[in-house]
């Protein structure tokens, strides 16, 4: 028997026995390594085990505790692995002492490099500090993913860790749900204007885009319903809140309508959200048992673009599936980032720096919206200031406007590359945080012709 499943079964017979009941706390990581003589990580495996059979729950800034009552349960369920991401998997949990199938060095050779001193300290808790030199577990950490299930229950999103994948960014995570549901020739519907990164991926799978016109209020709903009777899409791509490129959000009455066209033709909502942690409202409006929806969000966004870190979250059959397609495209997502985002949040960092982030944004947005709307001609559509985006339409062609902006060394994103198809309108979408005195003259002398 495995050092990992040893522990697993210590920790069950102390369950069935009675000796810990639901509610009651287990021992740390650190704590069941040291008085049991095994490393963290194999605790680590035994204790992911654990939770996917719900033996336990881990709660974020206080550990891990009994989950259901599971007396009447087998010890531990395993299975045998035949295919080849099944070996895969494997390796990246495997803790038998002899391991000629393993791809990677030992840990011995790497330990030199003494990575963690390069990461600094990242938290008091060395459950947290704890550097992982294999490949990690394939769901991305655990103590991230504990801390995410927190994060969403306190906007009425309720989730358990195996409910999330970590990924590496929303292109990711779209990437992997593209290659899990769809194949050639499939029906997909996207908002127009909408998230133009999305559209080359799908072009890229062969994948026939429906259009539906994303207005001020929000999805044209007529149309819609009529797009799918028409062509059965499987999915519908959405950004209710903070929308890229408009800024507006959906309203409920809208997003209303929406759920019960996707539940009663069985239509698979995908659903992004960028803005998550500089929004104050709940998660999402979508997300419940009754609605098949699959929820999108990252840290790029609102950290770092170039701390690339995401995740997913669904039913736990999708979120099994699209792990297995995680390992097989990327093997896993970089534990030294989600070991980065673990001190950010547990350190009170990242609360501080979303809180300022905040406050700046609504001001960045009173003022973008005060020059602009000085500007004859031009009309704002509605903003949601937890969000980046303005966006107006122009009089003239939008590529010409930005070749006219080149000139004049201004950088603007012309509005046709965030249609699917053939633009409905000329437009121009504009961030917020880099409007200044020669943006605003150049869009009222320029566009507008406003002397």
């Amino acid at each position: 028997m495995k050092k990992f499943e040893e522990i697993c079964l210590l920790v069950i017979d102390d369950i069935k026995s009675g000796r810990k009941k639901v509610g009651d706390k287990i021992p740390s990581i650190r704590a069941m390594a040291e008085k049991h003589k095994v490393s963290k990580n194999t605790v680590v495996n035994a204790y992911n085990i654990l939770l996917e059979q719900h033996w336990i729950k881990a709660l974020p800034k206080s550990g891990f505790y009994v989950g259901e009552d599971l007396s009447n349960t087998p010890m531990l369920n395993s299975t045998s692995f035949y295919t080849g991401i099944d070996l895969l998997e494997q390796q990246m949990i495997n803790e038998s002492y002899h391991k000629p199938g393993a791809g990677r060095y030992p840990k011995e050779y790497m330990d030199r490099l003494n990575l963690e001193s390069y990461l600094g300290q990242v938290s008091d808790s060395d459950e947290v500090l704890h550097f992982d030199r294999g490949n990690g577990d394939p769901s991305g950490n655990i103590l991230l993913r504990g801390l995410i299930v927190d994060i969403l229950s306190r906007r009425a999103l309720t989730v358990e860790s195996q409910n999330l994948l970590m990924t590496y960014g929303t292109n990711h995570s779209l990437d992997l749900i593209i290659r899990h549901f769809l194949t050639k020739d499939d029906h997909v519907i996207v908002e127009s204007p909408g998230y133009y990164p999305l559209f080359s991926k799908l072009d890229l799978h062969q994948v026939h885009i429906n259009a539906i016109k994303r207005t001020r209020f929000g999805l044209d709903l007529n149309n819609l319903e009529s797009v799918i009777q028409k062509n059965h899409p499987k999915i519908l791509f959405l950004q209710p809140f903070a929308h890229n490129p408009t800024g507006t959000d959906l309203t409920v009455p809208n997003m209303t309508a929406i759920q019960a066209l996707c539940m009663n033709y069985n239509v698979l909502i995908v659903e992004n959200d960028p803005f998550l942690l500089t929004r104050n409202n709940a998660a999402s409006y979508f997300f419940n048992k009754d609605c098949p929806v699959i929820y999108v969000s990252s840290f790029s966004k609102t950290v770092s673009a170039s701390l690339r870190c995401g995740f997913i979250a669904a039913s736990k059959p999708v979120i099994k599936s699209l792990t297995r397609l995680k390992m097989i495209t990327v093997i896993n997502t970089s534990s030294n980032t989600e070991n980065i985002l673990n001190h950010l949040i547990t350190s009170g960092a990242l609360a501080n720096h979303l809180q300022a982030l905040k406050s700046i944004s609504y001001e960045k947005s009173a003022a973008a919206i005060t020059a602009l709307n000085k500007i004859d001609g031009l009309t704002l559509y509605p903003h949601n200031p937890s969000g980046n985006f303005l966006w107006f339409r122009i009089p003239m062609d939008d590529k010409r406007a930005v070749n006219d902006a080149k000139s004049n060394n201004i950088f603007i994103a012309p509005g046709n590359l965030f249609f699917p198809s053939d633009p409905a309108y000329f437009a121009l979408r504009i961030n917020k945080f880099y409007i200044d005195k020669a943006t605003v003259k150049f869009i009222k002398t320029i566009i507008f012709n406003n002397h």
